[in-house]
């Protein structure tokens, strides 16, 4: 799959079948305007072809970093996000960033400099509220119309639904913030997860009985709330069954309540992996969370926090263990 991250790279000969969208979750809603483009290319001979944003739109308007609370957090990370539409199996991936240019560009202008222009669409396919354009004058009727002009096709997708609820990123983020990993699942199309390089802890786990490997929690990437999840790991491949705590371990931490008014402690995701014992510190890992089992909360003591975990993992097994 060929990947371009500017438009300044772009050098596109061949016609292509564009799906179009900022897909920022990759969703099963997104998926069905992203495989329409796929079955049009081998229809026509065309070239398929995924454009989006390398950044979310709103955040640049509103001039939000990716540490900011208000900011809108990834559902997946730009390397999760390429290795999606690797897998789908798209000619290529344009992701470029949404920048003021674009942000200023009116809607014709972006249909003939980029659509046309920049990605040799011969098809165009898109979502029922896809707009394009300064303050998104463009809507799926006007790009029917210019469409039409220029001979290139267009499907706009109606909406996705499941159980009633049309699947959003919105619906899926607020599924996230309430921990309903099941739900989450069911509108992505996939477990939830996040990956990162293994880092080393404090073995406070360790020296129990219960090691973890430790990734910190991205800051750009919707986290779900603080506690303990049934979780998958991969690593090198292969899938593992876990248990994972995501927060900031009140019972261990070393910091003061009141430095702890003061700073928000970093977050962290700990996996502690059944039946596993080799060393991977290092190494880059995917943990997948299934199912929010109970919240994050202080213990009085180490011995009533590990005697919680062995219930926990407990709790664990049988519920990977009884799938």
């Amino acid at each position: 799959m060929q990947i371009y991250s500017s438009f300044d790279q772009l050098n596109i000969e061949e016609k292509t079948s564009v799906a179009l969208g900022n897909f920022d979750g990759l969703h099963v809603g997104h998926r069905e305007i992203m495989l329409d483009a796929i079955r049009s290319a081998e229809e026509h001979g065309l070239r398929s072809l995924c454009f989006t944003f390398s950044n979310h739109p709103f955040n640049f308007i509103l001039q939000r970093q990716d540490d900011d609370p208000d900011a809108v957090k990834l559902i997946c990370t730009e390397d999760e996000k390429v290795e999606l539409v690797r897998d789908m199996g798209f000619d290529i991936l344009v992701n470029v960033p949404f920048d003021e240019t674009v942000m200023k560009m009116r809607a014709h202008a972006f249909f003939e400099d980029i659509i046309i222009g920049k990605l040799n669409a011969g098809c165009v396919s898109v979502g029922f509220n896809y707009t394009y354009g300064a303050r998104a004058e463009g809507k799926p009727e006007d790009l029917v119309k210019e469409c039409s002009e220029a001979g290139v096709e267009v499907n706009i997708h109606e909406p996705v639904t499941i159980g009633g609820r049309v699947v959003s990123s919105t619906l899926i983020r607020e599924m996230i913030s309430t921990g309903n990993m099941e739900r989450t699942a069911m509108y992505l199309g996939r477990p939830y997860s996040f990956s990162g390089t293994i880092a080393h802890g404090r073995h406070i786990g360790t020296s129990n009985g219960f090691p973890t490997i430790n990734i910190p929690a991205p800051a750009r990437q919707m986290l779900p709330p603080n506690g303990v999840y049934f979780s998958r790991t991969v690593i090198d491949g292969l899938e593992y069954k876990s248990i994972s705590n995501i927060g900031v371990n009140p019972t261990v931490s070393q910091t003061s309540e009141q430095t702890e008014l003061r700073t928000r402690p970093d977050k962290n995701i700990e996996t502690h992996i059944f039946d596993f014992d080799r060393d991977i510190y290092g190494k880059d890992v995917s943990v997948y969370f299934d199912h929010f089992s109970r919240g994050e909360r202080k213990f009085r003591s180490k011995e009533e926090l590990f005697d919680q975990i062995s219930r926990d993992c407990d709790q664990a097994r049988a519920y990977h263990y009884s799938e």
